[in-house]
């Protein structure tokens, strides 16, 4: 049976180990997600995916019981599982058989000195994961200064060369893009025009249940429902969601939060190249 949405952001936690000056700071209280809640949450989701992903902020390694959040939503659910970190705490998944894919945003080192240190650590974690048959993509979304340093290395380790975006190996990829601007009503992006896949291929789940329409909401700013106190159809057949719906099909924005998102232009340009 075909699932309603392709992916399903799950926030575990909105909590980061790190500052990184390209990611916006959410303004939420900080905390993770309980087992218990995790356990609640897991088969109201199951009719409407089969794919995960253990983020929307925050970074997922974090996580107390992140090994047993990974292993319950593929073991007894049958979820696959997408994770997308900063690397700095890879090591604690390293041995877990039981991940998808694993995106690695390796803009996020620190500083040039500890380049080494980093990428060696990641290389070993990634040896082991690629092992278990998980899907890794490194991502460089924001290129800086540390970006031609981090590609030699890629390209050391893995004795390849690369331009652009590559399969380096079979299941391993290194994903380039430009830079987007975070949807913030406060920025200086604004068109009433474009269309989202939010609410077509996904759907985005904070740590406290409230369901947003896109992976970028990271405020809740435009807070459909809660999963804890509301069945999913009734949040998705409510007038805001199905408001938005009718107008991103028409290519139109009905929410002030999206009019300041230029996703979809960065959509459109790498359709074009």
């Amino acid at each position: 049976m075909k699932k309603r949405f392709k992916k399903i952001y799950l926030e575990i936690t909105n909590i980061c180990n790190l500052k990184c000056s390209f990611c916006p700071s959410n303004r939420r209280k900080k905390e993770e997600m309980s087992l218990d809640t995790f356990k609640e949450i897991l088969p109201k989701l199951k009719d409407y995916t089969d794919y995960l992903y253990f983020h929307l902020m925050g970074e997922p390694l974090v996580h107390s019981h992140i090994n047993e959040f990974i292993d319950l939503a593929t073991v007894k659910f049958g979820f696959k599982i997408n994770i997308t970190t900063n690397g700095y705490l890879i090591n604690k998944i390293e041995n877990n058989i039981n991940i998808h894919q694993l995106n690695i945003s390796l803009q996020a080192i620190k500083s040039d000195e500890e380049i080494d240190i980093y990428l060696q650590n990641i290389f070993t974690a990634v040896d082991k994961l690629h092992k278990h048959g998980t899907i890794i993509v490194y991502r460089l979304w924001n290129e800086q200064a540390s970006s031609k340093k981090i590609i030699e290395k890629l390209e050391k380790y893995y004795k390849t060369n690369l331009n652009g975006n590559n399969k380096i190996q079979d299941n391993i990829y290194l994903d380039r893009e430009i830079p987007f601007i975070w949807p913030d009503l406060n920025n200086n992006y604004y068109n009433e025009e474009g269309s989202c896949m939010g609410l077509r291929s996904h759907i985005g789940i904070l740590v406290n249940g409230d369901i947003v329409p896109c992976c970028l909401d990271y405020n809740g700013t435009i807070t459909l429902g809660n999963i804890l106190n509301d069945k999913i159809d009734d949040i998705l057949k409510g007038k805001r969601a199905k408001n938005m719906q009718e107008n991103f099909l028409n290519n139109k924005k009905c929410e002030e939060f999206c009019r300041h998102c230029n996703f979809y232009d960065r959509i459109k340009s790498a359709k074009k190249n």
